[in-house]
């Protein structure tokens, strides 16, 4: 049985990207639904009526932006964003990522990183395209992509600099023992770290965590 075809929103104000988009998507995924939103209201009334796969989003639409659609998304169903863009500011990106959108990329990119993004995204994998960094890194080489990915992770589940520190050595496969030797803290408080780590990334176990964070790259 073949799976259902995808259903994405396209929002965007400027109408000859619109149709450039819907004819690289239509390729892409010709079984596709399409629709398309050049505002705020008409995005969010979308939102409403559909169950979509992907939103593809322009940061600012003809009346109010992405930030403001993000906060009122229905159901806060926000992993299903990909922001396409020209605006490449960190401070952005740090915000889109803290909103809930999985995917950052710039209309300059090739069409087939957005379709790696795509693909990433509809998989629920943060992607950040070339020239995308939470940070302000002054390149963009095999390291500092990983940095930029890992940094987004932390910021989309809002994890403390400890915590950040904690799941380090958890991938590392440390026990709890051995992690607060490490950092020179107690047992107890590593155990704490931990458990506020699974409620942050909204897991309950060591295991799909781990999956999670090597699903972000993070190893």
């Amino acid at each position: 049985m073949s799976p259902p075809p995808l259903e994405i929103i396209v929002a965007d104000p400027h109408p000859l990207f619109r149709e450039a988009l819907e004819t690289r998507l239509s390729a892409w995924f010709p079984d596709s639904r399409i629709y398309f939103a050049i505002d705020q209201d008409a995005l969010l009334e979308l939102g409403r009526q559909l169950n979509p796969d992907l939103v593809i989003c322009e940061m600012n639409l003809q009346t109010g932006d992405a930030f403001q659609v993000l906060e009122r998304w229905p159901k806060s169903r926000t992993d299903l964003f990909l922001i396409l863009t020209i605006y490449s500011d960190a401070k952005l990106v740090r915000n889109a990522c803290k909103a809930g959108a999985l995917g950052y990329v710039l209309k300059t990119s090739p069409p087939e990183e957005l379709l790696k993004a795509i693909r990433e995204v509809l998989e629920k994998r943060v992607f950040l395209g070339s020239g995308v960094s939470p940070t302000d890194s002054p390149t963009q080489n095999g390291h500092v992509m990983k940095t930029n990915l890992r940094d987004f992770f932390h910021l989309r589940f809002e994890l403390t600099k400890r915590e950040v520190e904690v799941l380090g050595q958890i991938m590392s496969g440390l026990s709890n023992r051995e992690i607060a030797e490490t950092l020179y803290i107690s047992e107890q408080t590593v155990c704490v770290h931990r458990k506020n780590i699974l409620r942050k990334v909204g897991v309950n176990n060591t295991q799909k965590l781990l999956r999670i964070a090597y699903e972000h790259q993070l190893a």
